[in-house]
């Protein structure tokens, strides 16, 4: 009799912890549900694409798998994409922080606008034109190899360095021209009628002196186009050359 205790408490014991774990499988497959997907922090993507990127497998249809995948592993993110950190605001609702690249410019590309990063990767394909980004030209690339997430074929990728120079101090300087263009000499600037030559290097000194000027042409010269000869200018040179059309 007491054989047949002991397997009795045994078998419930076993049929107990079965049932938890069923209850706990239910409860992972069904309650872990994902329903919503909350999107802060992105402007390059909308919500429903960042969405259907994060639930890109076919198990991402739960919220606590799709949590574990983005804090211990290291999955594929869309091009113009630095992070994406998951949490969960409950079992059914991700909550999906992103953090985009900062893009260095922009190119005509395929009937809409190319940006490119830091590091020249092609990042971007769009009709949106991003403000405080420069519009970029004379970039010499074959538009046929661009590939979305590689760099951008260019015959010499030195230029982004310079590219990403000018960038950093136009920014210091709170300076947004319409326009830079890449040359055999360097990089030119448009602010509306006047072209500010900036040469190949040296291009904190010569920024520097762009916004001043620029407010000096505007008081005394209003509306006269011209050419800014910084292309020389060192922390030597006494004076700036302002050439009129």
């Amino acid at each position: 009799m007491k054989k047949k205790k002991r397997r009795r408490k045994a078998w419930k014991t076993v049929l107990t912890i079965a049932a938890v774990l069923i209850l706990l499988g239910l409860i992972l497959v069904f309650g872990f549900r994902i329903r919503t997907v909350e999107v802060k922090g992105n402007d390059y993507y909308g919500d429903n694409s960042i969405a259907s990127w994060i639930q890109n497998d076919r198990l991402a249809e739960n919220s606590l798998y799709v949590l574990l995948k983005y804090r211990f592993t290291q999955p594929d993110m869309p091009s113009a994409v630095e992070s994406m950190e998951v949490s969960l605001k409950n079992p059914w609702t991700l909550l999906v922080k992103v953090q985009e690249k900062t893009m260095l410019g922009y190119v005509d590309y395929d009937g809409a606008y190319l940006y490119f990063d830091r590091e020249g990767i092609a990042s971007l394909r769009t009709k949106k034109v991003m403000e405080g980004v420069p519009y970029v030209e004379g970039l010499d690339f074959d538009a046929s190899s661009v590939v979305i997430g590689e760099e951008l074929p260019v015959e010499d990728d030195s230029i982004f360095g310079k590219i990403m120079d000018a960038s950093q101090y136009l920014k210091e300087n709170e300076l947004s021209p319409d326009r830079l263009v890449c040359g055999e000499n360097g990089i030119t600037l448009y602010f509306g009628k006047v072209e500010v030559l900036l040469g190949n290097s040296g291009y904190d000194n010569r920024i520097a002196q762009i916004k001043p000027i620029l407010e000096k042409l505007q008081e005394k010269y209003p509306d006269t186009a011209g050419t800014l000869h910084l292309e020389n200018f060192d922390e030597s040179s006494d004076a700036v050359r302002f050439v009129p059309e």
